[in-house]
């Protein structure tokens, strides 16, 4: 029971983390882009996350300097980020295993150091959601490795930004993330052209304890 519940806290901060460069990186004009998410794993434990995490979602608002980023985890919770370029500061409200809490942090502390990742753009193209998308490799300093495919009609923000904007010319429509035994997949499905300015305001909601990033990490077993 304590492992299952650790490795579901391991999960929350690699969705946090996630949620935190996708909204740097979600910094657009105006849209909102729809993705299924799916894990899978060979191991049994981890199999058992993936059971919970059925039917996850995700959901990526933005328009000029504001993005917002909103994963459903099937059975675990719910992760928003909300990112403001004006204000520099970012809001990530969580709800997991009957607690929520809130985190404020400055954009720039998102960010990974340029020298924390090997990104390898390929010429492998393909259409999703009607977009052109180019495949891009990435391999972080302790090992784990991402597929991005990411596509160049849809012009990312420049403010605020992390080592995806940098290094990755666009924005993500299909994601694969190995780490630990877990394989996680995004996979855009739609793009609306119209979003609620409503979702971006960076207020925290009755019933969430403020925490810092430290005591955030600290519950995550970090």
């Amino acid at each position: 029971m304590q492992k299952t519940e650790k490795m579901n806290k391991n999960v929350l901060n690699l969705l946090l983390f996630l949620s935190l460069s996708l909204t740097a990186v979600a910094q657009l004009k105006k849209g909102v882009v729809s993705y299924d998410v799916t894990f899978s794993s060979d191991k049994e434990e981890m199999a058992m996350v993936s059971t919970m995490m059925a039917g996850s979602k995700m959901i990526m608002s933005f328009m000029p300097g504001k993005s917002r980023t909103d994963i459903s985890m099937g059975m675990l919770g719910n992760v928003s980020t909300i990112s403001d370029s004006k204000t520099k500061k970012t809001l990530t409200l969580t709800e997991m295993m009957g607690t929520k809490n809130a985190v404020e942090s400055k954009i720039e502390s998102t960010e990974s150091k340029p020298n924390d990742q090997t990104i390898e753009i390929t010429n492998e193209t393909k259409t999703i959601a009607g977009y052109n998308c180019t495949k891009a490799n990435v391999t972080t300093a302790d090992g784990n490795t991402l597929v991005i495919w990411f596509t160049k009609d849809i012009v990312a923000f420049t403010q605020g930004q992390n080592y995806m904007n940098s290094k990755i010319p666009g924005f993500p429509m299909e994601m694969t993330i190995v780490q630990d035994g877990l394989t996680i997949e995004f996979k855009a499905t739609s793009v609306e052209t119209k979003v609620d300015k409503k979702l971006f305001k960076q207020s925290i909601p009755e019933g969430y304890e403020i925490k810092t990033e430290e005591e955030m990490k600290s519950m995550g077993g970090q």
